[in-house]
Formats: C-alpha cells, structure tokens, sequence
C-alpha cells in the first residue's frame, strides 16, 4: 500500500519520530591539513556503540575522541581528538600497498579493517596508541573495495564488496586458531538487465549492512544496488534508478530507507521493500561519492568529487546547508553519533570535524 502513497507521505510517515520543526546543521570546528602525504580516501571514528554513555547528536561532546584515516601514501593513521586541540597524530601504519581505499571499525571499537589496492584486506586489533595485525585477507585480483563490519559484535562478520567479480563477500572477522577458513560466502550480483548479466560482471563498490544486520546491500558501476539477507546468505532485491557507478551506501538510522551517492550528481532514496526509488536528492555539481546518515531521524550529509558537502532533509529531499571546507573531491564521511561529530576526508589531504547541530 505505501508503494501506491505519494513519495513525500510515505518518508514522513516513517520518519514521524523526528520533529518536523528541528532542522540539522553542520558547523565546521577543526581542520588538519596535511594529515597524509597523498589524497584521503578514507576515515573513521573509534567508537563503542555498545556503551550508552556520551552526548546525542546536538553537538555537545567534541572531547577524548579518536579517528582512524586511509590514505593513497600507503598509510593509515591513528589520531586522537578534542575540540580544543584538534585531531594529535597517534601513530602510523604503514604496509598498505598502492593505498587504502575504504576502512571500518568494529561496533565494540576493538578492531578495525582496511581494504587497500594490492588486493589485501587487513584486520587489526585497535590498542591504545597501537594497532597489532591480526589477519590478513590475500586475493588474487582486485576483488575488494568498501568494507563493513556486521553491527552485532557477537556475529563478528566483515562485509566485502567484491570488487571486480561483483556482489557480497562474508568473511569471519575475529581472531580465528590456525587452519580455520575465514570467507563464508561468495554472493554474485544482480544486474537489470540480461545484457548486464551476459558482459563481465560489474565492479562492486559500496558495501553497508542495515541497522539491524540481517541485510547487506552492494552497490555497482552499472548502477544497479543488490540486496542481500545475511541469514540466508541470498540474493533479494536489486535497486534500480541509477546507470553510472555508485560508490556509496547509507541505511537510514530505523533501516526503513537506503540512500545512494552516484556518479550522475544525484543520490537516491529507496525504501528496502521496493526496487524503484521513491525520490532523488538533487543538487551537487558533480559526482556524489559518499553519503552518512545523520544521528537525527530524517537528515543525511554527501561528499561529492568537487570539494562540496550538502546536509539533506530526506522528509521534502532539500538541501538545507552546503559546506565547501574542502578544495577537492570528498571521498569519505564519518559520524560519531555519541559525541555528535562528523569528520570529512579529501584529496586536499585535509580532515575536517564538524559539530553536529539539530536547531
């Protein structure tokens, strides 16, 4: 029935629990520059989620943070910081062969994961100014790019977008004994369309679990989006709406929506329960590569490869704020939802930190 409502009633209706009133806005705080030696693909805050304590999202708890960064030097760095000081350099890792192109933290905030561009992903064991590696993942061609930790701690699961061979890899993410197979499942994509399915398969890009875990979507350069069930380990829906190669996933924070960043400058909105979008968020001059939920029902924020970020209200889809703290392309978001930060990443090899303002 929902499919049959207009787009803008069935988003209000699902995000009913936000106020109609509160609008969020970003308000720049901190900028590192040169904070690698090469462009920044990748951040994210060291956060555990499965603690209570801290500030909602309303700006008010900027202090004893820490961050990790990616970068194409072949690095990734460990940073602590407040809103006093700034980001204060931890530590470096080095190893990352050819650069990080996405990383991830564990929901206890104990481990991490980076895939990089010599076809290996690294988990590490995130210590107090030290990070120990525990595992790598060797593939023999470029069959890694975004990753995502399952966000039940207890499941201790990766999720893989499967570069070139396209879809869903599954791999056990902790500390297994010696002799124990890591990968538990391959799961191909979906294209639209049988000519898709006939060529080579798309490269997979963006990986993002649901809120709740049991579904993992995969994004493409096709454009097409699959749904997975974790559980079932199947295929179960694909999003269409898009033709050129999306590089980023967001769940909206209750799971009932999936926002898109594409390369045709726009995002989509799909509800999980239907292929076709339900509206589009229009407005970047170039193309979008990377989307974060907000930690406030109804708001998402958007990277885009001309420097630009937008803040957008998913209930009308309008652009309520655009930031230009960066010169170029914006390839990562990050949010720590208890403190009500969000960090930026570029090419500029710049990281920002903003304040996360609901007004």
């Amino acid at each position: 029935q929902d499919r049959e409502r207009p787009a803008d009633e069935v988003v209000d209706r699902a995000l009913r629990g936000g106020s109609a009133s509160v609008r969020m806005r970003l308000t720049a705080l901190k900028r590192q520059d040169d904070a690698h030696g090469d462009d920044i693909w990748a951040c994210k805050w060291v956060e555990d989620k499965t603690q209570t304590t801290g500030a909602p999202a309303s700006g008010g708890g900027g202090g004893g943070l820490r961050m990790l960064t990616g970068s194409c030097d072949e690095t990734f760095n460990l940073w602590g910081y407040t809103d006093e000081n700034g980001l204060t350099q931890e530590l470096t890792s080095t190893g990352q062969d050819l650069g990080v192109v996405s990383m991830d933290v564990s929901p206890t905030g104990e481990f991490g994961a980076t895939s990089s561009l010599d076809c290996v992903i690294r988990l590490v064991r995130i210590k107090t100014k030290e990070v120990e590696q525990i595992a790598t993942i060797e593939l023999p061609a470029p069959e890694t790019w975004q990753v995502a930790y399952h966000p039940d701690p207890s499941r201790e699961i990766l999720g893989v977008a499967a570069g070139c061979v396209g879809g869903l890899r599954l791999y056990k993410s902790g500390v297994l004994d010696d002799g124990l197979k890591r990968e538990i499942c391959h799961i191909g994509p979906k294209p639209t369309t049988q000519a898709s399915a006939m060529t080579t398969p798309p490269f997979a890009l963006g990986c993002a679990f649901d809120p709740t875990g049991t579904k993992c979507a995969v994004s493409h350069s096709d454009g097409h989006i699959a749904l997975y069930d974790v559980e079932s380990q199947k295929h179960v829906l694909t999003f269409a709406g898009h033709s050129k190669p999306v590089r980023g996933l967001s769940f909206t924070a209750d799971g009932t929506f999936l926002i898109s960043a594409c390369d045709d400058k726009t995002c989509n909105l799909y509800d999980t329960s239907s292929k076709n979008p339900i509206g589009s968020l229009n407005g970047h001059d170039s193309s979008v590569l990377c989307v974060e939920r907000s930690g406030a029902d109804g708001f998402c924020v958007t990277g885009s490869s001309d420097g630009g970020m937008k803040v957008w209200d998913l209930r009308n889809r309008s652009c309520v704020q655009t930031l230009s703290e960066h010169k170029e392309a914006v390839w990562s978001l990050a949010l720590h939802e208890g403190a009500g930060r969000l960090a930026s990443v570029s090419d500029d090899r710049s990281v920002c930190v903003y304040a996360v303002l609901q007004q």
